[in-house]
């Protein structure tokens, strides 16, 4: 008796449910031809981020190597080098964030300095997810920098060749310190005869 008691009350807790759930379908809900935008704020980096995407060259930026030829197209197009053939060789890389060494904090490396037609940058994988685009360009032109034009790193309020990086510019200023690093403008260069190049 008492498992037949059971079920039954078990079956009842059943057909409760399905009424009540049943009886609040039937309610419909008041409709609106209203639509609702939700108020999207973007932050300086991301409206930073969209000019920088519209420019013909930097939009053009999906991959890493596609830093160097937009780097390459800039150098050769705007300010007349000729930087031929290159072995080319960036990769983010995690022995940077988890390396020992005293560069452990680098955002990233340029091995290839003073080594005619070779590019080598290692970026630090730590860092790199966080970047904005902005950001990632001032590294990669950074980086590019040593190992290109084989420029060592200066000291100024806002260059792209200081240590350590300057953090974000508007497309503007960028522009004008890339002109700046391309034109040698207040650069310091490597001794690529220092037996540390060699």
């Amino acid at each position: 008796m008492k498992k037949y008691f059971n079920k039954i009350v078990i079956v009842s807790g059943i057909i409760t449910v399905i009424i009540t759930t049943r009886c609040s379908n039937d309610e419909t809900p008041a409709t609106s031809s209203e639509i609702v935008v939700p108020n999207i704020v973007k932050t300086e980096s991301q409206i930073r981020d969209e000019a920088y995407k519209a420019d013909p060259i930097y939009g053009n930026i999906k991959t890493l190597d596609d830093y160097w030829l937009a780097f390459k197209t800039i150098g050769e197009t705007q300010y007349g080098y000729d930087f031929g053939d290159q072995e080319v060789k960036i990769i983010t890389d995690l022995t940077i964030a988890n390396s020992d060494s005293n560069r452990d904090d680098a955002a990233g490396i340029a091995f290839g300095s003073c080594k005619e037609g070779v590019i080598d940058v290692a970026i630090n994988a730590d860092y790199w997810p966080e970047y904005s685009f902005n950001r990632r360009l001032i590294l990669m032109w950074h980086e590019l920098g040593h190992d290109v034009l084989n420029a060592a790193h200066i000291e100024g309020e806002r260059a792209i060749m200081n240590t350590p990086i300057p953090d974000e510019y508007d497309l503007d200023i960028f522009k004008k310190e890339e002109a700046e690093l391309f034109n040698g403008t207040d650069l310091n260069f490597f001794d690529c005869d220092d037996p540390y190049f060699n």
